[in-house]
This record gives structure tokens, C-alpha cells and sequence, in this order.
């Protein structure tokens, strides 16, 4: 997809905000190197421009209470410089600033740290509060989490959830998705280099789920397609088979960009800033 001339364009901004460790390698990537654990970036997005408001995309681990991964059998780690107000400090910014919260999904490493943004809107679609108080997923919903939120729509003003497609400004859409969780939402920014798609978890890792490689056959055969020259594996951690793959193929067919929130490949394609 090409730039949208008729809208305006945003830059987007990698904050890189913790690592995860302990995570198995089938967890990742569906029935990619089992009994093998590796550890993972943990990124949110600043999304930017001269005609709207800081907005941030996901929050990460809570960050007084990093060892709530535990919980999960993993571990959560966080350096001085990946604090949410360092990563905001590099761009002027204080978490009274940000005015939006857009969140992909509510699970324990991306929705821990609402609390610090007294004067953000939190958005969201219901189908995923829905879904989180559900025991679907068990422990990737901290009660911490989910209680704080459901508190929280009950403050005027203070949560938007979200039923179907939203334009949330000129060339900023939100559209909720079932590819990770059942209520999982995209984020697409219009940007000078392009369509630029915040997919959350529905993409683990781009280049195992999406490109040839020397693990998936079936991805190396549909690289010589022209109509879908990419594959389609989905995570190993999804609520739904069918729609963690319908998801991958949405954000591959879409996205000029693609922005998961623990691939690496985020920052060797794109560095830091985009568009």
C-alpha cells in the first residue's frame, strides 16, 4: 500500500521498554524450536504529529512488579533506559503528555502501566475486557491489570472501548482483530515511508511466521507466489488457530510496515523513528 496523499502523515517512535525472558521457542512461533528458551524485546509506540495529541501504544510489564512474569513461568527485566519515562524523556515528553492509550491487546507484558498516564484516554475494544475476565488465558490477565481498568470505566471520560473500526483521527485507524487474543486490536498510522501496522501479538516474529526460511517448507513455497509471496504461521500462543493465521495474512496484506511488539526486525529495518 502507498502513502494516503489525502491524509495527513504521523511519525511513529520505538520505545524500547523491557525484555522477557524464559519464553519457549514453540510459544513463540508455533512449533519452532520446542524446549529451547530464548528471550524477547518488549516494545510501545509513540505515535506523533502536528495535528494531534502524544499518543502511546501499549504500556508494557507493570514496572514495580516485574517478577509478575513469573506467574507465567517467564522472567521480566527492565535496564534504567527502558523506563517508560526515559524512553518518553528522549522526546520531550512526561507521562502527563500522552493524552491517548491504544492498546493491541491487555496481556501481562503490554497493558501494566496505565496508572502513570493520569490524563490519557485508554481505548480499547470491550470484546477484549470481554475476553480477559473470561479464564481464557489465565495468568497473561493479571487481576492487577484487569480490576484497575474495570475501575477505571467508571471514571468519566477516562476509557473507550471500541465495537467495530474507528477512525481515531485522519489517517489513524483502529480495527479490532481475533488473531492473538479474541479481542486484539491493530493500529494503522499513515506515514511518509507508508502504511504502518501496530499488530501487537498477532506477529511474533516476522521473518519465522511471514518469509522464506529454512524452518517452514510450506513459507518457502509460498515465497514463489506472486499474489501472497509470504507465509502465514501463526504464533504458538493464540486463542484460535484460524484467526491467529487470518490475522497474520491481514497485517502482511496491509502493512507497507510492520510493527509487532517483540520483534527485533523492528529495529534493524526501521531503527527507532519512522516516517
Amino acid at each position: 500500500m502507498a502513502v494516503d496523499k489525502n491524509k495527513p502523515t504521523y511519525q511513529i517512535k520505538v520505545l524500547d521498554i523491557g525484555d522477557v525472558g524464559g519464553l519457549d521457542g514453540s510459544f513463540w512461533v508455533n512449533k519452532w524450536c520446542p524446549g529451547t528458551k530464548i528471550v524477547i524485546a518488549c516494545y510501545a509506540y509513540l505515535i506523533t504529529g502536528e495535528s494531534i495529541p502524544p499518543i502511546i501504544v501499549d504500556t508494557g510489564i507493570k514496572e514495580d512488579q516485574l517478577d509478575i512474569m513469573e506467574r507465567l513461568g517467564m522472567t521480566g527485566s527492565q535496564r534504567p533506559d527502558q523506563k517508560l519515562s526515559y524512553q518518553l524523556g528522549k522526546y520531550g515528553l512526561d507521562f502527563k503528555d500522552i493524552k491517548v492509550i491504544l492498546h493491541t491487546h491487555l496481556h501481562v507484558d503490554h497493558a501494566g502501566n496505565d496508572y502513570l498516564f493520569p490524563n490519557a484516554k485508554i481505548i480499547f475494544p470491550r470484546k477484549e475486557l470481554m475476553f480477559a475476565v473470561a479464564d481464557l488465558m489465565d495468568a497473561q490477565y493479571p487481576p492487577e491489570y484487569i480490576t484497575y481498568l474495570v475501575e477505571q470505566i467508571h471514571v468519566p471520560g477516562r476509557v473507550r472501548l471500541i465495537d467495530d473500526a474507528l477512525e481515531l483521527f485522519p489517517g489513524i485507524d483502529l480495527e479490532p482483530v481475533e488473531g492473538h487474543t479474541w479481542g486484539s486490536m491493530n493500529i494503522k498510522v499513515n506515514t511518509k515511508k507508508g502504511l504502518a501496522v501496530m499488530c501487537g501479538d498477532v506477529i511474533y516474529d516476522e521473518r519465522l511466521q511471514c518469509h522464506k526460511n529454512e524452518f517452514f517448507p510450506e513459507i518457502a513455497k509460498h515465497a514463489e507466489q506472486p499474489a501472497f509471496p509470504y507465509g502465514d504461521r501463526s504464533t504458538g500462543n493464540y486463542w484460535n488457530l484460524w484467526a491467529a493465521k487470518a490475522g497474520v495474512q491481514k497485517v502482511m496484506a496491509e502493512a507497507d510496515i510492520v510493527l509487532p511488539t517483540h520483534d527485533r526486525l523492528v529495529e534493524e529495518k526501521y531503527g527507532y523513528e519512522i516516517g
